[in-house]
């Protein structure tokens, strides 16, 4: 049975301000849908699930040539990610079985729980100094002056960059992820900052060879020791690391901010409950997930909800659409901070479920646990009409977002 055609194109200011109602036409259109440009769309959350699941049928290397292609980098109005290009090397997020264990096995082994545990008290520490301004009176910026800083710091010293590199290193990574707020970097900036920030880590992986540590990058060195990954595998694994732990704690807090702004009986529940923040945060992740969608290619025909798909087809996983499944999620539009049962799939799902995902929540309990004692309530002074979002629908949050305490 062919798929129903449904013309469906990421990018571009209407899709990227409210995909929502598009997810809706989308479930009302069929389960599996294909668009002109020879993309099918995954969009229920059975689906998704199944697709994720289904390493032998879909493969993960599309990724790479989607991100780095489609995708298109950060800044001028770009969603972030680096892309295949910036990697340089092939990644546990860009590869299938088996070279996928064999990479994700060395970062496995050093980017541990205890580690995110440890991390909990210098978070704390980072975020209450980055909510200063704020808690004088005076209107910040969540994204420039909070959400994009706080994870640069944190995975700049999980990695163990040395602090006098801090200042460069932030400016490299905020520019490669298209987390660079305050001033768009242009694509030639961006690829020259790209090969300095490789060059350096290598630089610290040889530094790590001769003078072991116990930082990140000094485990993923030892982990290797048995050259499981190649150097280039491994400045590969740390740019990952950095793309992802930025991206998505960095949308993740701005969307979370702008959603309690939207919603302040659910922001006076939190007040109320500091209890609730960790539910907050997993109903922000499906409310209006940081990332929308993910790619897979088939390596052969592939039934989906009935419909084949031929083998070698580029499928989106739709994974904002299926948050909000109304045959999975109650009120699947209805933002509520206690919602419970809620297995959204906004790291995705399998064996490529995001690594990065505990840092992620970690970072955003806390950041909201100090925001709350800052401000406990708050007014966005950014006009809805006022907000930009990065014109392809891949990741998704405001550029930026101002608030005060109110």
């Amino acid at each position: 049975m062919a798929a129903a055609t449904f013309e469906f194109v990421p990018f571009g200011g209407k899709v990227a301000r409210d995909p929502y109602p598009f997810y809706d036409r989308m479930r009302e259109a069929g389960d599996v849908l294909k668009t002109s440009f020879g993309f099918y769309l995954v969009h229920r959350y059975a689906d998704v699930r199944n697709v994720h699941g289904d390493h032998a049928s879909f493969s993960m290397a599309a990724m790479g040539a989607g991100v780095g292609g489609a995708m298109g980098g950060g800044g001028e109005g770009g969603a972030g990610m680096g892309g295949g290009d910036f990697l340089m090397a092939q990644t546990m997020l860009t590869t299938d079985p088996p070279d996928h264990e064999r990479l994700r096995r060395v970062v496995n082994r050093a980017f541990t729980p205890t580690s995110i545990t440890n991390l909990e008290p210098r978070v704390r520490e980072i975020t209450r100094s980055l909510l200063a301004p704020l808690a004088k009176g005076e209107p910040f910026d969540i994204v420039a002056d909070f959400a994009a800083p706080l994870p640069t710091i944190v995975i700049a010293e999980l990695l163990g960059i040395p602090p006098e590199d801090g200042e460069r290193f932030r400016r490299w990574t905020e520019a490669v992820t298209g987390t660079d707020v305050r001033t768009a970097t242009t694509q030639q900036t961006r690829q020259r900052f790209g090969a300095e920030l490789r060059a350096y880590l290598g630089e610290q992986i040889e530094r790590r060879k001769a003078h072991p540590s116990d930082d990140l990058i000094g485990r993923m060195v030892v982990a290797n020791r048995d050259q499981v990954m190649t150097d280039a595998e491994v400045v590969a694994s740390c740019v990952l690391l950095l793309i992802a732990g930025n991206e998505t704690t960095m949308r993740l807090i701005t969307n979370m901010t702008l959603a309690l702004g939207r919603h302040p009986d659910q922001l006076e529940r939190l007040v109320a409950d500091r209890e609730l923040i960790p539910t907050a945060v997993e109903e922000t992740l499906r409310y209006d997930s940081p990332v929308q969608m993910l790619f897979r290619g088939t390596k052969q025909p592939s039934i989906v909800s009935g419909e084949e798909i031929p083998a070698g087809a580029p499928v989106l996983t739709m994974l904002a659409a299926a948050n909000r499944d109304p045959d999975v999620f109650k009120d699947p539009d209805v933002y509520d901070v206690g919602r419970s049962d809620n297995l959204h799939v906004s790291f995705g799902h399998g064996i490529h479920y995001c690594l990065g995902a505990p840092l992620a929540r970690r970072e955003t309990k806390v950041a909201f646990e100090e925001l709350l004692e800052v401000a406990p309530r708050f007014d966005v002074l950014t006009n809805d009409d006022e907000l930009e979002y990065p014109q392809m629908l891949f990741l998704r949050s405001p550029r930026s977002l101002v608030i005060s305490a109110a």
